[in-house]
């Protein structure tokens, strides 16, 4: 943990090559606050009554930062109410950093930095949503899908004619009590869901999706005929994850749609939602 009140303290950070990349943002909001507050017959600039700039690093606890009033009892980081998180990415695609704002009267700042990945995942977790960076429902169930399904075998050469596989349309609908049936998997319309649990009955799914998976032989090109099928979702939120229900039923049914063009992949997928992820080329040739 770094922390700044002057502009001595920054100078002294530059020759210890630490996060060089994120040095610079930090600079700039010195800048700001000196330009802002500063009196131009002051001759050192300092933080000392606006509130300091904190450098946090790995292996800070952050769940206790009673030096600058956030306690363990209330939380520490996690306890306060921030101004704002805002995520910065890094020159040259080195990271993200996150710049929080935590205010304690009208003239009185704290503001951290940090580099995202740097603390433990309850802290990551909470940086993300503070910042707007949570994955969508979506996000979670397309990543989920890809480790699923797609196929990259471009490493392989052309010339043992590897085939690589991608999804080429998704589209999602939130499970509700009113779903219809038909639109169920055949091997999830007979079963009786339940909301508890710890009930014999599985749990109802969060959503629908219909995907279309498209295959690029390295030697022939791609098929221009495709396979898609529906499936069952449960998204978890608090745990950012997305899980395939019945997934050897899944890997195991025959695709509801075969054989088909593009333009009749697009209307199947579309009559369940709009898909959400379109990829037409093979993205592992990009």
């Amino acid at each position: 943990m770094k922390i700044i009140q002057t502009q001595q303290d920054l100078t002294t950070l530059c020759y210890t090559d630490t996060f060089p990349t994120l040095l610079p943002q930090i600079q700039a909001h010195f800048d700001h606050l000196h330009s802002t507050h500063g009196d131009e017959e002051d001759t050192i600039f300092t933080l000392d009554h606006l509130g300091p700039i904190i450098l946090l690093e790995p292996g800070d606890n952050l769940h206790d930062l009673s030096f600058i009033g956030l306690s363990r009892e209330d939380g520490g980081l996690l306890g306060c109410t921030p101004e704002y998180v805002q995520a910065i990415e890094l020159p040259d695609q080195t990271g993200t950093a996150y710049m929080i704002g935590v205010v304690y009267n009208d003239s009185y700042m704290t503001t951290f930095f940090t580099i995202a990945g740097s603390h433990d995942e309850t802290i990551e977790k909470w940086l993300r949503q503070k910042s707007g960076l949570t994955p969508t429902d979506n996000d979670l169930i397309l990543k989920r899908l890809k480790e699923l399904f797609e196929q990259d075998e471009t490493d392989l050469g052309p010339e043992n004619g590897g085939d690589n596989i991608w999804l080429m349309l998704v589209s999602a609908r939130p499970f509700t009590p009113d779903t219809l049936t038909g639109l169920l998997p055949a091997y999830a319309r007979e079963l009786p869901f339940d909301s508890d649990p710890f009930s014999q009955f599985p749990l109802p799914p969060t959503h629908l999706i219909r995907l279309v998976l498209r295959t690029n032989n390295l030697i022939d090109g791609p098929n221009e005929y495709t396979d898609g099928n529906t499936c069952c979702f449960r998204v978890n939120r608090e745990l950012e994850q997305a899980e395939l229900l019945w997934e050897d039923e899944a890997f195991n049914d025959t695709p509801i749609f075969q054989g088909g063009d593009l333009p009749s992949a697009i209307h199947w997928v579309s009559e369940l939602a709009a898909p959400f992820h379109v990829q037409y080329e093979d993205p592992f040739l990009e």
